[in-house]
């Protein structure tokens, strides 16, 4: 009973481990297609109309700080969740070695 659990638990943190990578390559691709609209902005904008160096500077400072916010988040959540599933593993470890305790005296 106690094997099935921990194998329940080994599979359950791999499935956390291919899910973060999916949303790091999918970060990464989102990333990716803002520069290349930032770009095609930089490309079209002509600096010397003030108006679109207005929209410029604030589509920038826009984005920066929800980035930085987003960042700010995704490393709480990510803490937050290793903390979590480090205990999960620590204490099917725990419930393991007291099991085999117990089998060992019998």
């Amino acid at each position: 009973m106690t094997e099935h659990s921990a194998d329940a638990a080994r599979k359950a943190l791999d499935r956390v481990d291919r899910a973060e990578r999916r949303f790091y390559l999918l970060a990464i691709l989102v990333a990716a297609l803002e520069l290349l609209f930032l770009w095609g902005f930089v490309q079209l904008a002509e600096f010397s109309n003030r108006v679109h160096v207005l929209i410029f500077w604030s589509t920038v400072s826009t984005f920066t700080m929800f980035v930085i916010g987003l960042a700010i988040l995704w490393n709480h959540v990510s803490r937050t969740a290793r903390l979590i599933l480090q205990a999960v593993d620590l204490s099917t470890k725990a419930v393991l070695a007291a099991n085999r305790g117990r089998a060992g005296s019998d």
